[in-house]
């Protein structure tokens, strides 16, 4: 190397450096012992402390914090995320072009579009080292906190002519709620933000949010266990959010009676780590056994029996009852059935959620009653997924957003919301043509990954269903993947919480990837965060 090269790459290097220390700070250990030097003279040098202190700004590594300098866009978001709890998402598709995971912005930004805080500047770019307006911090400092902008609150701001018409309800909020004022007279919409106007608006949120505290149930967290061990399933279940863990161990048989497959080492570990257990009772899509064992009253009431002695011998929190593919001719039995279960398990103050399917109008959903099964169970789990199924003559999503969204308000006529528990897919199907008919593969999330990688696939998002759509050629052959990761796991997860539901289910663990827990986390943390403001 030259060596004018080796200086320019040097400098640049230094640079690199300085801009990142600058947005992040150092590292808290050190930064807790460093005096911010230039701050004495600031209008904001208070609130710049108490940021400090809570880890949410620092200085460059002499101690120095620059508050007149300008931020910029991915500095923005990467105070407001340290603010309001936000956690960087290790992403494995990145939401914006320029936004590569090298950058040091790269996880903040990614969890911002996960829940959808930040726009970017086109439809790939986010131009994270652009400046930030006042304007621009208003107009995310909404979505994050209240999602829409008022247009009722007056201004009389003297340059209120010179606001952008798309950032007036949001300026209008921001102000109306104290968390961004002008300066005599004047908003200056179009006027960069510099660090420490960003401290004096990030202290007024976090002050609000010390202030006001929000008591609410938790949200049940269930994991399914599927095609793995039971050592297997807790090394998985560990690297979950999962409360709550639901194990393959009960089916009915053909006889009536049911299997039992009960491991008390799982229950010993979930309840030494605080998490319950509520097995799955199963009827292997067999209809015929199904009526066969529900339409005799003496065989329903043997299985309460079964399931109830189950519950106590194994200390048992619930049962989940996944019964599918049974005909609609059984429907008020198996209501019956669910009715007598919830009788004998209440008793031993334990649970019952029942697996439904989407409200199809079709043989495939008429046998349940949603209604009626709600007064009796306590949680009913939406399998909100298979929106395209394995042989469904249309490719297509596991689940769309506008989907997912349209059959929890459709289940939502019938049963309350905080009964409502949303099952999410941890996987997704990879789709192709052949033989003049289409066909598909079920995918793992990381499996999915390793396809686009291996056969250098072309992803693009689709915000009209809130997802990645990525298309690959192998041996001549197009296939197509609606992917489902941390970013459209993420909105799912927020938009299902708009209805005060009882919690998620996850079809199954074991079959994701990381990122999906840190996106579903900052949803339930962010609804959390705007019912304190």
């Amino acid at each position: 190397m030259k060596k004018q090269s080796l200086h320019m790459w040097f400098l640049s290097l230094v640079m690199m450096t300085y801009a990142f220390t600058l947005a992040i700070g150092v590292p808290a250990s050190t930064a807790s012992t460093l005096t911010l030097r230039d701050i004495t003279n600031s209008y904001a040098s208070k609130q710049i402390r108490t940021l400090h202190d809570a880890g949410i700004i620092s200085g460059d590594e002499k101690g120095y914090f620059h508050p007149t300098r300008p931020v910029t866009r991915a500095e923005f978001v990467a105070m407001l995320n340290r603010t309001i709890g936000v956690k960087p998402v290790a992403s494995q598709v990145a939401s914006y072009s320029d936004v590569t995971k090298n950058n040091w912005a790269y996880g903040d930004i990614q969890a911002a579009a996960s829940l959808e805080l930040v726009n970017g500047t086109s439809n790939n770019t986010f131009s994270p080292k652009r400046t930030i307006t006042r304007e621009e911090a208003a107009s995310i400092l909404v979505r994050a906190l209240k999602q829409k902008g008022s247009t009722s609150a007056s201004l009389s701001f003297k340059d209120v002519q010179e606001i952008s018409t798309w950032a007036l309800p949001s300026i209008r909020d921001a102000v109306h709620r104290g968390w961004m004022s002008g300066y005599n007279g004047f908003f200056r919409p179009a006027d960069a933000l510099s660090r420490q106007e960003t401290a004096v608006i990030l202290e007024r949120i976090l002050t609000l949010l010390k202030a006001q505290t929000v008591s609410s149930k938790p949200l049940i967290s269930l994991g399914w266990q599927y095609q793995s061990t039971t050592e297997e399933f807790i090394n998985q279940v560990k690297k979950t959010n999962v409360n709550t863990v639901s194990p393959r161990w009960y089916f009915l048989q053909k006889d009536g009676t049911v299997s039992d497959q009960s491991d008390a080492a799982l229950v010993k570990w979930a309840h030494q780590n605080g998490k319950e257990v509520w097995p799955l009772f199963g009827n292997r899509f067999d209809s015929a056994a199904t009526h066969a064992a529900l339409s005799v009253p003496a065989k329903r009431t043997a299985i309460v029996q079964t399931l109830s002695w189950y519950v106590t011998k194994y200390q048992l929190d619930g049962i989940n009852v996944d019964f599918e593919a049974f005909s609609p001719a059984d429907r008020d039995v198996f209501t019956l059935f669910i009715q007598e279960l919830s009788t004998a398990l209440h008793k031993q103050g334990a649970v019952v959620s029942v697996d439904v399917p989407p409200d199809t109008n079709s043989d495939w959903s008429d046998p349940f009653d949603y209604e009626k099964l709600a007064k009796y169970a306590d949680y009913i789990v939406l399998m909100a997924y298979e929106e395209h199924w394995v042989g469904s003559p249309k490719a297509g999503s596991v689940a769309s957003l506008p989907w997912l969204e349209k059959k929890i308000q459709d289940l939502l006529d019938d049963i309350p919301s905080e009964r409502l528990i949303v099952g999410l897919p941890l996987y997704t199907r990879d789709w192709f043509s052949a033989n003049g008919s289409m066909q598909s593969s079920d995918l793992s999330i990381p499996s999915s990954y390793e396809l686009i990688a291996k056969y250098r696939g072309n992803t693009r998002w689709q915000d009209s269903i809130g997802q990645y759509i990525s298309s690959y050629q192998k041996q001549g052959v197009t296939h197509t993947i609606w992917l489902e990761e941390s970013r459209s796991l993420g909105l799912k997860a927020q938009a299902s919480l708009k209805w005060q539901i009882g919690g998620f289910a996850y079809w199954y663990i074991g079959s994701e990837s990381s990122d999906v827990w840190t996106a579903i986390n900052n949803s339930i943390m962010l609804q959390q965060t705007r019912q304190r403001l």
